[in-house]
């Protein structure tokens, strides 16, 4: 048995940032592959990138008619350099 360092089990168990988006369904946005083909698009604009972001929840709230969609941000790898900057 493999033997982990504190340190290890907790980057293994960070989880990354989580962002959500919230889509109102009109007539045409009936079927939930077109939901969340919008949600795809949507979380792509926003983080600004040519792949997209993980969706790893879609959930409906009757009570407010919406779908929330909750994606995983994709880190830039020269973020740092803009704030220097």
């Amino acid at each position: 048995m493999k033997k982990f360092s504190t340190e290890t089990m907790f980057k293994r168990r960070m989880p990354k940032m989580l962002k959500a988006l919230v889509i109102a369904t009109n007539e045409k946005t009936t079927e939930l592959g077109s939901i969340l083909a919008i949600a795809r698009s949507e979380a792509r604009k926003r983080e600004q990138s040519k792949l997209n972001p993980p969706i790893r929840a879609l959930s409906y709230f009757p009570e407010l008619c919406v779908y929330v969609a909750v994606y995983e941000a994709i880190e830039a790898p020269n973020n740092h350099l803009k704030l220097g900057r």
